[in-house]
């Protein structure tokens, strides 16, 4: 873990954090045979939470069931997930939200007009 996650993570962001890393890890145990995983969660300009596996790849599927819910949390909070394949094998899943919600027109700090 980098940056300041026991500060800065707005309550949102860390609700539904914990869902998707239990989808990733999920899908390593299930699908992946994989030897190795590794998480990193770090907080910047974004919150990003990054899984990545050493096993066999999603080859083309597409993302289904618990990846669209992934998907579904990224967006609801202004954020996008991707789906890599790491050079030396493995599937990567990058789940990246702003840490700051964007806030209505005129919004500074939190606070509107």
């Amino acid at each position: 873990m980098d940056g300041p996650v026991d500060t800065d993570v707005p309550d949102e962001t860390g609700d539904q954090a914990p869902a998707v890393l239990a989808e990733a890890l999920s899908n390593t145990v299930r699908h992946a045979h994989a030897q190795r995983v590794d998480v990193r969660f770090t907080v910047g300009a974004d919150v990003v939470l990054t899984v990545t596996d050493n096993g066999v790849g999603i080859g083309g599927a597409a993302p289904s069931g618990g990846l669209v819910n992934t998907r579904s949390r990224a967006e609801l909070l202004g954020g996008t997930p991707s789906i890599e394949a790491p050079e030396a094998g493995g599937t990567r899943v990058v789940w990246r939200v702003p840490r700051a919600a964007p806030g209505p027109a005129g919004a500074a700090n939190g606070f509107s007009p």
